[in-house]
């Protein structure tokens, strides 16, 4: 009996809807037919028990063309699936309705259904006036303060002592490993010489050895240095400096007008 009963409801109101759209003027066609589409998938849920389901279908079918109608058959559905609070808001804005509004029925109705759901004095709901807000008085933004300029830099460049001894060094030590190199080579040609004896030629020949030794050895260093040498000619030492700043402050002292400055 009380699913009958429940049945028997949705269709008192599909009746008030389906009566009360023939009485006003046709909303755009695309949003009435959804509107027909998605009532129908409601009570089809509702006789169903799919309550949640129900709920969906009506809310939207009120969303595409409010109706007092539509809007308590949600009401309904969200009650037997569980939510009494959303469904008590629902009914409140079903009495608060104008265009269209409910009709006496449809009132009667509604109260008895927040009755049920422990609501005895169902009241419309209050109509939210949106306040315009205050318009914001507009305010400059304040000026960056700038820091001031750096002094500016003097940069000077200078070679060191390191790079001219270097130099100095690397003649010293070419010149005298480029000797030693020269002897030992003219050597060469005596200790291989048949008509000197094997005494003078094992001298020679040992003497040489040290003195071509010591040729490569200053030779290489000579290199060495030369390299060192070029290096520090091409990154000479930089030096920074403030740049003096002339400037000239003019004062009044007890004894009269004072001057005052920097050169």
């Amino acid at each position: 009996m009380q699913r009958q009963a429940t049945i028997g409801s949705l269709s008192l109101s599909f009746f008030l809807l389906s009566s009360q759209a023939l009485a006003q003027p046709a909303p755009d066609e695309a949003r009435l037919e959804e509107a027909r589409t998605q009532y129908r998938n409601g009570v089809q849920a509702f006789q169903r028990n799919r309550f949640g389901e129900a709920t969906v279908s009506f809310e939207r079918s009120f969303r595409a063309r409010p109706h007092p109608a539509t809007l308590y058959n949600a009401a309904e559905a969200r009650m037997r699936a569980g939510d009494t609070e959303g469904a008590l808001n629902q009914l409140r804005e079903l009495l608060a309705m104008t265009s269209p509004a409910p009709e006496a029925d449809l009132t009667t109705r509604a109260r008895n259904l927040a009755g049920q759901m422990g609501e005895r004095d169902l009241q419309p709901a209050v109509a939210r006036v949106e306040s315009a807000p205050c318009p914001t008085c507009p305010t400059c933004p304040e000026a960056p303060s700038c820091p001031p300029p750096p002094p500016p830099e003097v940069v000077t460049t200078r070679i060191g002592g390191g790079a001219w001894a270097l130099g100095g060094a690397a003649l010293v030590f070419s010149a005298v490993g480029a000797g030693f190199l020269g002897v030992a080579i003219d050597n060469s040609s005596t200790y291989l010489d048949a008509g000197a004896s094997l005494d003078l030629q094992t001298r020679i020949r040992d003497q040489g050895e040290t003195y071509r030794t010591i040729g490569i050895v200053g030779l290489a260093l000579g290199v060495g240095a030369a390299v060192g040498a070029v290096w520090m000619f091409t990154h000479p030492q930089e030096r920074r400096a403030a740049a003096p700043v002339a400037r000239l402050d003019f004062g009044i002292a007890p004894g009269g007008l004072s001057v005052a400055g920097t050169f």
